[in-house]
């Protein structure tokens, strides 16, 4: 399924021969995406056990559609949709129910046995550092509303552009940068003590 012996694919092809059944096809679009998908869904819910979960359901919800992916935007855009709209979805369900999507985050973010969302440094001192201010960051994060802490996400720990964040979002460029610049001032004013 590599493409010149590296990394890369063509993800039309691979895409095609998974919209007609090829069950490889599917399984390598899995891999390639499962860690992404599962990055986003850590950020949303906070819970690593509930995260593994909506991953596994986002790729059979995409099993079940990939017939209808057209090919009109980015799969990876197309993918993410379908990630925010089930993340939504079960924080609306568990929020209904009194959970609180912060505590296991942290324990996994400055616990023993953390998830490594956080990126590698060179030096202990500075890997602890930056997992102190990641679980800073994660906390302040729960605190703003879901509109404010998902464009968060998208933009600044995904790093997908304004237009690929409008098509997740259903909603047009300039609506994404003026929400987007408002949720990043609710969230410096959270850190400011942290700035």
């Amino acid at each position: 399924m590599t493409q010149n012996g590296g990394d890369s694919f063509d993800e039309k092809a691979l895409i095609a021969k998974a919209q007609e059944g090829d069950h490889e096809a599917f399984a390598f679009i899995v891999k390639k995406y499962k860690d992404r998908v599962f990055n986003t869904a850590i950020r949303y819910l906070g819970n690593f056990a509930i995260a593994e979960e909506l991953t596994q359901e986002v790729f059979i919800t995409v099993f079940r559609k990939i017939g209808t992916f057209q090919g009109k935007s980015k799969f990876s855009t197309w993918l993410y949709r379908i990630t925010v709209n089930h993340a939504k979805n079960r924080i609306g369900y568990l929020s209904r129910r009194g959970y609180y999507r912060n505590d296991e985050l942290q324990e996994y973010i400055t616990g023993d046995d953390s998830i490594d969302i956080i990126p590698r440094t060179t030096h202990p001192d500075d890997y602890t550092q930056d997992r102190e201010l990641m679980g800073v960051l994660y906390e302040k994060l729960s605190k703003l509303k879901n509109k404010d802490r998902e464009i968060i996400i998208l933009k600044e720990f995904e790093g997908l552009n304004y237009e690929e964040i409008g098509k997740i979002l259903n909603i047009n460029i300039g609506t994404v940068k003026s929400r987007l610049s408002r949720a990043r001032l609710r969230l410096k004013t959270l850190l400011v003590d942290y700035l």
